[in-house]
């Protein structure tokens, strides 16, 4: 089994990016999985209410261990990887069928989708001469016509994304296709640099260090795009703004993303003994911190990876064996002064 640390994830993200390592739960098995959904209104406090409605397995097969799915800008399909991140496979809810965009090495990990939808970028990895020399390459691939377009190729690559300019990435620190002419009045999210944020505000990189001498990980844009939730190994989850001014700290709330209107921040709340993940729930904390919610309460699967969908009140995640769940949710707090359909 892989070791799951945070200081073996943060080891991970200094020699590869961001990114997040699974291990098995003990006795736990695939064909015998119930769900027992919370309570249908899970938390009424202060007006702050999140109901969950359904959670549903995605039919996606069991060919591999699934792992990290997101939604695509539409919200009407995900996109995920395998364990290995090798490979990179896409689910339609309308469909309901998937197929595979790519098998190249490390293509799952830090990959992005573009915000029309019409693309995804990826960084594959080979090592030619075993674990002696690594050679990585920044690709496009159009989903529409299935080109395939290089960018770079070297053994310093970070994982790319998708700005104004196109296709932007960091050569060794220096990161290429972001222009501020271009991406004018863009506010981003680059990744991680030599374990800081680098954010991307209207076509300039700046590298964020909240806590002077931080390491961070799981940086995620607010959807009014002024405020971001990361986590730092030392002191956990934390909320600042776009010049890395700290508005609240949250504690241990691993792989936090925020909901789509804002007002809740939905991570998971995961388990180890210190090698092994023993249980994984997903759950969500208002924004300022005082109100926390079980979104799920299952005994026999664990629950990691939350991504929210910017469209619909879903969230998808995987299991820690591999498979692919939708929770499906309403959020009914007093300060929503319209109801979120």
């Amino acid at each position: 089994m892989r070791k799951y640390l945070l200081a073996s994830s943060l080891l991970f993200i200094l020699i590869f990016g961001n990114g997040f390592g699974q291990t098995r739960l003990p006795n736990e098995r695939r064909d015998n999985i119930s769900f027992s959904p919370p309570a249908k209104e899970l938390v009424r406090r202060a007006g702050r209410q999140v109901v969950v409605t359904n959670i549903e397995k995605l039919p996606v097969g069991n060919s591999e261990e699934w792992n990290a799915p997101i939604f695509s800008p539409d919200g009407k399909k995900i996109y995920f990887t395998n364990t290995s991140y090798n490979g990179i496979w896409e689910y339609s809810f309308e469909s309901k069928q998937t197929r595979l965009i790519t098998s190249d090495q490390g293509s799952g990990y830090g990959f992005a989708v573009s915000q029309d939808g019409n693309q995804i970028a990826y960084r594959r990895t080979s090592y030619p001469k075993g674990n002696f020399e690594r050679i990585q390459e920044i690709l496009s691939l159009n989903l529409k016509t299935n080109k395939v377009t290089s960018f770079a190729k070297g053994d310093n690559l970070s994982t790319p994304t998708f700005t104004k300019s196109g296709v932007t990435f960091s050569d060794c620190d220096q990161t290429k296709n972001l222009s501020p002419k271009i991406s004018s009045k863009e506010i981003s999210i680059l990744g991680i640099e030599n374990t800081k944020i680098a954010l991307n505000k209207n076509g300039t990189k700046f590298l964020l260090d909240p806590f002077s001498g931080g390491s961070y990980i799981w940086p995620n844009l607010s959807p009014d795009k002024t405020k971001i939730v990361a986590y730092e190994a030392d002191r956990g989850t934390f909320i600042c703004d776009l010049n890395g001014n700290i508005l609240s700290k949250l504690g241990k709330r691993n792989a936090a993303v925020w909901s789509r209107d804002g007002n809740w921040l939905i991570y998971m709340d995961d388990k180890d003994d210190g090698h092994n993940i023993l249980s994984s729930e997903i759950m969500a904390v208002s924004s300022d911190g005082k109100h926390t919610v079980s979104l799920t309460n299952t005994s026999n699967i664990a629950e990691m990876n939350p991504s929210v969908s910017p469209i619909e009140n879903k969230i998808v995640c995987n299991s820690l064996n591999g498979e692919i769940f939708v929770i499906y949710y309403e959020d009914r707090s007093a300060t929503n002064k319209k109801e979120v359909k």
